[in-house]
């Protein structure tokens, strides 16, 4: 946290404003999911899932999409580049990736078993995270750049469905007559559109979010620190980014962006422990300091927290 006072108060002004004012905005692809995984291996990203469903029976294709993202993942995470600068390279990334997918012919059973034996994997907590926004009727959009067929598949077979009042906006495979991969949806979502501009004022979640006007942002990359650009009269946004990787070139760039960065952790544990907070019922006189030295404490002693949280 660069300024851990200015924290504390967005936090505190969400609690005395109550849940009724609260939404929540999440990126998917290794900020609801994994990384890596306890052996720092790395996790599949969605896209990855698909490149995956390829190689099976299009190894040439796979191949093609493997070195393309080679290509165009330095202008995502480039730091000296604007983001104006790195727009034209994501479309042209995205639709390319697209392309082959279609080329491929998936079809949606395929889609789904490859899913289940894939290695995108929740992050450590987060059905818990998940259930406990859903149990507070909070509304939770889930904004993705990845593919949604995917993301719909995770939940339904890690949390075992998918929960009420969370909606997915992301690129969703448009199937034929035959279930077979003929396109995506419009607009193509990338990094650095997820926000409003992407979104149809007549999407069903609308009357769930009238009214709410503090956002709790989750992200991973610089891009998903403006998922909240256009919310109507907003309030508080308290954003927090998960930064997996490149820490020494890129911290500097993600304190600018968010409230707290989180390094190198795979768990939900800090989000978790603010929802918390947001969440007590009764009035608190908790510190700042109170509140560093929990954070600290969660991080040292997460996998503690993990276990205490998974035998309630």
């Amino acid at each position: 946290m660069d300024n851990p006072e200015v924290v504390w108060k967005k936090i505190q002004k969400m609690h005395e404003d109550g849940a009724d004012k609260l939404m929540f905005i999440s990126d998917f692809d290794c900020t609801l999911s994994k990384y890596k995984d306890s052996e720092g291996n790395r996790c599949n990203t969605t896209h990855a899932v698909i490149e995956g469903a390829m190689s099976v029976r299009h190894p040439e294709l796979a191949d093609k999409a493997a070195e393309m993202d080679k290509k165009y993942v330095q202008f995502e995470y480039c730091p000296i580049m604007t983001v104006e600068e790195k727009i034209p390279y994501m479309v042209e990334w995205w639709e390319n990736s697209h392309n082959f997918a279609v080329q491929a012919k998936l079809t949606r059973q395929e889609v789904a078993e490859y899913v289940a034996k894939s290695r995108v994997y929740l992050r450590d907590l987060a059905k818990i995270y998940l259930k406990k926004i859903e149990e507070n009727g909070l509304p939770h959009i889930v904004f993705s750049a990845g593919v949604g067929d995917i993301i719909e598949n995770v939940f339904k077979n890690q949390v075992g469905y998918i929960p009420k009042g969370l909606h997915i906006i992301s690129n969703m495979m448009v199937y034929d007559e035959n279930n077979t991969c003929n396109g995506f949806t419009e607009p193509l979502i990338h990094t650095f559109n997820k926000n409003s501009t992407v979104l149809n004022n007549d999407m069903l979640f609308y009357e769930e979010i009238k009214g709410r006007k503090n956002v709790f942002l989750l992200g991973d990359s610089l891009g998903d620190s403006q998922m909240d650009l256009g919310v109507k009269d907003e309030g508080v946004a308290l954003k927090i980014g998960f930064l997996n990787f490149n820490f020494d070139t890129l911290l500097d760039k993600y304190m600018e962006h968010y409230d707290i960065v989180i390094l190198d952790d795979q768990t939900m544990a800090i989000p978790l422990e603010i929802l918390d907070y947001i969440l007590e019922k009764s009035s608190f006189e908790n510190s700042v300091e109170d509140f560093k030295l929990s954070a600290i404490g969660k991080v040292e002693h997460g996998q503690n927290l993990i276990e205490a949280k998974a035998s309630h």
